[in-house]
């Protein structure tokens, strides 16, 4: 029993300096990306000033980003598994900061669109980056409540980001001859230049050279870390061009896809829904109701992470994917009625965002190797292909349609369905496979699983 309550100790102990040291910086740096990445949801209403912009031509230019985040995604996580997260995580900030600082000089829609394309080439890897890094610090148990924490870098960002481009917006207009909007994008982009310097400076690569850990915790996550690895090399694709071909891979993009469909719109036209059912609201009060659905998506987050206790289980995905659906078609039907509206968008906000993390427990606890770099990679750049499609789609319905935007949410209705429906399938498969195991395993104990 001494020993038992050793190790519980040991473990306990070194994963609370692990996260202490880890986690915040992560965090910190996904707050910047994300606000960087959807600053032109505020800066649409200056977009549509100054070039006149169509409803069409904001979802392409909001869209355009992920154009170059598919094309690079994969690659960069390639060379991070080559040259290590500190120095490619860093190089990403940097990057990303200095594209997202240019857009606040574009002269015209064209070079907004070309500055957006190269903002998603320069950004992209870092979030699978963060994901592959994360499996060189924390066991499996632990994955679900750490990927949970920082992915609530996602509504923390609309939180922040919501009223401050709503301040900056009233505040800095026509400050040394620029437009507001303009000094969305400028403000926007100069922490991410300093996170990737500060990154680079206090990032340890992997657990073998973390001096901050006693020698018993560097060496308890060491083996920890090296036994599951060898567990999920064991029925993982192996290597690159396996993970291509392996047919849960391409099942779990196609989930991810479809979660960012209804995921994506809420980031991107959120700020206008809201302007048009409270017409009367100005910049300032827009960011702040902008910032409560992601505030409250940022407490579910955190709760569901540590609630979920089978790291590999799709039924949390399922529920929460099951309540944005209801949420969605109650925020679509009810817009005139602008109380209920909001109720319901927040509800399907929270929903939609918490399904992020849950999904994300799955991949992670299967890949492992280098494949667990491009995997990761290739779910993630595929996955976000939703982010140019959707917004696209929901600018072209509303303005087809005359800017009916319940119309429009059909868009992530559809898409969550089908996402729901393509994990019932995994969990299908996978049950059958256990049946047919059964005969050769007969004494092997049963285990509900979602995989």
């Amino acid at each position: 029993m001494a020993r038992v309550i050793s190790d519980g100790s040991l473990r306990a102990s070194t994963m609370r300096r692990v996260t202490r040291r880890v986690v915040p910086l992560l965090m910190l740096g996904y707050i910047v990306s994300y606000i960087d990445r959807i600053n032109i949801s505020f800066a649409k209403f200056g977009l549509e000033e100054t070039f006149g912009m169509s409803a069409t031509q904001y979802g392409f230019a909001a869209g355009i980003f992920f154009v170059g985040y598919v094309l690079a995604e994969v690659p960069s996580n390639m060379i991070m598994a080559k040259v290590g997260a500190r120095i490619w995580l860093s190089r990403i900030m940097v990057t990303w900061g200095v594209i997202a600082a240019l857009l606040a000089f574009a002269p015209n829609v064209e070079m907004v669109y070309v500055l957006r394309f190269l903002l998603g080439i320069a950004e992209a890897g870092f979030f699978p980056g963060i994901l592959v890094y994360l499996t060189h610090w924390f066991p499996n148990s632990e994955r679900t409540k750490v990927i949970s924490t920082v992915m609530v870098a996602i509504p923390l960002a609309g939180v922040i980001g919501g009223p401050l481009n709503g301040w900056i917006l009233s505040a800095f207009d026509d400050v040394a001859g620029l437009d507001g909007w303009r000094w969305i994008f400028l403000v926007g982009g100069i922490p991410a230049v300093v996170l990737g310097v500060v990154f680079f400076l206090t990032v340890t690569e992997r657990p073998a050279d973390a001096r901050w850990l006693g020698e018993a915790q560097r060496e308890w996550l060491i083996t920890t870390l090296a036994t599951e690895e060898a567990e999920r090399t064991a029925t993982a694709p192996a290597g690159h061009r396996a993970v291509f071909r392996n047919k849960k891979v391409l099942a779990l993009t196609a989930v991810y896809f479809l979660l960012q469909c209804g995921a994506y719109p809420l980031i991107y036209w959120m700020p206008s829904v809201i302007k048009d059912v409270g017409a009367t609201l100005n910049s300032v009060q827009v960011g702040w109701l902008s910032a409560v659905p992601f505030l409250m998506a940022a407490i579910c987050m955190y709760l569901a992470g540590r609630l979920v206790r089978d790291e590999r289980s799709s039924k949390p995905v399922l529920i929460a994917l099951g309540v944005s659906v209801v949420a969605f078609a109650v925020t679509a039907v009810g817009l005139g009625t602008p109380a209920l509206a909001f109720f319901a968008i927040t509800v399907a906000t929270m929903a939609a965002q918490t399904a992020k993390p849950l999904f994300w427990s799955l991949p992670t606890a299967f890949l492992a190797g280098v494949g667990a770099a491009s995997g990761i990679a290739l779910i993630n750049s595929l996955g976000n292909a939703a982010g140019f499609i959707s917004p696209f789609a929901v600018g072209w319905i509303q303005d087809i349609s005359g800017g009916n935007a319940g119309l429009s949410m059909t868009v992530m209705i559809l898409a969550n369905i089908l996402a729901m429906a393509v994990i019932g399938g995994l969990w299908l498969s996978a049950r059958r496979r256990r049946t047919a195991l059964e005969p050769a395993i007969p004494d092997a104990p049963d285990r509900p699983s979602g995989r």
